[in-house]
């Protein structure tokens, strides 16, 4: 019988964590369903903050500014495999060297100035600056875009993720604004 107490002290305890933690995670998934209905690609926006871990970590006034660091590392993501795909294309289509040097400095420019200073600003507190930081990215990609039309009318080939990377900019613009 002496023994059967710290046992029932133990399955008691685990219960009550089992339950704030199912019920912190209904409620960053109601914070998750609510900021997304709040942006221009709900669904976008649903499937990526879901998708990371710390959507279901954040807590308090800084739940929002979590959320908008975990859309604008998605942009980041997306920049880094639109890089890989201009660099792939350079190897195999070497007549659009010029649009695609074009892509690679703008693509360069978002990860190194747009999403650096978006994230620093969440993280001091100036969302203002984040959310020009996501508008740059638009301007980028279309600049990218606006290159291939320059030269000789080309098909854009990395259509399909210019077309993300924009949502994923104007999705994390709208969470930003929800700080200011």
């Amino acid at each position: 019988m002496r023994n059967l107490f710290p046992i029932l002290m133990l399955i008691t305890n685990l219960a009550l964590n089992n339950d704030n933690n199912n019920s912190n995670n209904n409620n960053n998934y109601n914070l998750i369903h609510a900021t997304c209905r709040e942006t221009p690609y709900y669904s976008l926006c649903h499937t990526t903050l879901q998708s990371d871990p710390r959507s279901y970590e954040a807590e308090g006034d800084d739940a929002i500014t979590t959320l908008g660091l975990i859309m604008v590392d998605a942009v980041k993501s997306k920049s880094i495999e639109i890089m890989e795909k201009i660099k792939e294309l350079e190897k195999s289509n070497p007549e659009w060297r010029a649009p695609l040097n074009q892509c690679y400095v703008a693509y360069n420019a978002v990860l190194r100035a747009d999403v650096t200073v978006a994230v620093e600003a969440l993280k001091k507190g100036v969302p203002k600056f984040a959310e020009d930081g996501m508008d740059d990215v638009v301007v980028e990609a279309q600049t990218c875009e606006y290159s291939f039309n320059y030269y000789n009318k080309l098909d854009f080939p990395i259509s399909n993720l210019s077309r993300e990377i924009i949502e994923l900019s104007k999705v994390a613009k709208s969470i930003i604004r929800m700080l200011l």
